[in-house]
């Protein structure tokens, strides 16, 4: 079953860019890791993937 879904998914603080083009899947029993210096971005993504911020880009699918 899958969880979610992140299609070509991308956020931006003006013209700091954090991620753009994310394009992954994550599947029941699947563990993952969100892994990166200060200030990249780590909590917004976790915040996107949750719902509770929103992307500038992208679509994204929780099952």
């Amino acid at each position: 079953m899958t969880i979610l879904v992140m299609e070509n998914v991308a956020k931006s603080y003006g013209e700091k860019v954090l991620f753009n083009n994310i394009n992954f899947s994550i599947e029941e029993g699947d563990k993952i890791g969100v892994v990166g210096v200060n200030g990249t971005g780590k909590s917004t993504f976790i915040k996107i993937a949750a719902g509770l911020e929103a992307a500038d880009e992208g679509r994204i699918t929780r099952g």
